[in-house]
């Protein structure tokens, strides 16, 4: 089937379909609802629009019910529900294989982002990329927080590894037995989705590891590749780079198009062959991180300003009206009530701190370094 525009495998959402089959959910209509033909889900090489993927996993979270669900679901998923690709952690020589192999083989999944691994002194980060102006996909990052963190467990024989996770928002009002596992391992409010792996981990030889296994496993994966990693469209490596630079104070039009190695007037034709622009673009996504800032973090409004690259605070407000009709204060709060109201007489889950974090970043040193680069621009 031909593969256009942003997409991820829809296997994820027959996951849901069963888990969810004693309610009362209409999945024709879901698939109407999210513009995505319900058959993909039956199809092994079945993929929907990226859009969809993140939508449906908020639809069928709130038809639960239950904000937290996802974490304990898809931490509880059998190994082989995702393809070749649950395979590559299992069967891996070492845990710093297994993390590369994901790294090499997440186009298989989507083309949407890619997932990036980093080694320092201390351990390693995966770490999922942002997606701003592809829709709320708070529900669908505890899935795969849920899932990825399945993988390091068995992987490593251990009920709870000593990893710890950062999740760039807030906290579900329901809490999951997942949370609850790893009490003191999980942040949420950061600034990113990544999970740290201690260095004496990425070393260890996985007792599952098959060497004669994993040959074949690698090449069912290769096989895969070759039919679903596609590079990532130029529009979607423009969206990424621009939401990745916002913090940096660096979204312009000269900037983007050098660090994707393009020229300028060949980023605009792109942009123009789908109907945008560079303005257009950045707006977009720098209304779509504030909406995410304003109603998933506790930040001060001075430093989301910062964060979606805008150097004084007054700029940004006038900004957030002109997006919401109202000032950021008061988005918050509207924010606020309604999930209060939606949460009935549940507790919103406190956010859990980690006091021992490996070389923690001072936030207002980053703070001070964005402002000096944005005066310098």
């Amino acid at each position: 089937m031909p593969l256009e525009g942003e997409w991820a495998r829809a296997d994820v959402f027959r996951v849901l379909r069963d888990f969810s089959s004693n309610t009362d959910l209409n999945w024709p209509h879901i698939a109407e609802l999210y513009n995505f033909d319900l058959a993909c889900i039956e199809d092994p090489q079945g993929t929907v629009p990226i859009t969809a993927w993140h939508g449906v996993f908020e639809h069928v979270a709130k038809a639960l019910g239950d904000d937290g669900v996802m974490f304990d679901l898809f931490n509880n998923v059998e190994i082989g529900c995702f393809s070749i690709f649950d395979y590559l952690f299992s069967c891996a020589p070492t845990l710093r294989d297994a993390c590369v192999a994901w790294i090499k083989f997440i186009p298989i999944r989507t083309n949407a982002y890619r997932l990036t691994f980093e080694e320092g002194e201390t351990g390693g980060y995966v770490e999922w990329p942002i997606l701003e102006g592809r829709g709320e996909w708070r529900q669908n990052m505890f899935a795969r927080t849920g899932w990825a963190t399945q993988q390091l467990e068995r992987a490593l024989d251990m009920q709870v590894p000593p990893i710890l996770i950062e999740l760039a928002t807030t906290a579900p009002q329901n809490t999951s037995a997942f949370q609850k596992k790893y009490q003191g391992r999980l942040k949420f409010g950061a600034s990113h989705n990544r999970i740290f792996i201690p260095r004496s981990l990425l070393s260890r030889p996985l007792q599952r590891s098959d060497t004669h296994l994993y040959e074949i496993i690698l090449k069912a994966a290769m096989e895969e590749l070759d039919r679903f990693g596609q590079l990532e469209s130029p529009l979607t490596r423009i969206a990424n780079e621009v939401a990745s630079n916002l913090a940096h104070g660096a979204c312009t039009l000269p900037h983007i198009s050098a660090k994707l190695g393009m020229s300028q007037r060949a980023v605009q034709r792109l942009l123009e062959k789908e109907g945008t622009s560079f303005r257009k673009l950045s707006e977009e996504i720098r209304r779509s991180a504030a909406e995410r800032y304003l109603r998933g973090t506790d930040l001060p409004m001075k430093e989301i300003a910062y964060l979606i690259g805008f150097s004084e605070l007054s700029t940004f407000s006038r900004a957030v009206k002109s997006w919401f009709g109202m000032s950021p204060r008061k988005f918050r709060e509207g924010s606020a009530k309604n999930a209060e109201g939606g949460g009935g007489q549940r507790k919103r889950a406190s956010l859990v701190r980690l006091s021992k974090m490996p070389h923690p970043a001072s936030r207002s040193k980053e703070l001070t370094e964005r402002k000096t680069r944005m005066r310098a621009d």
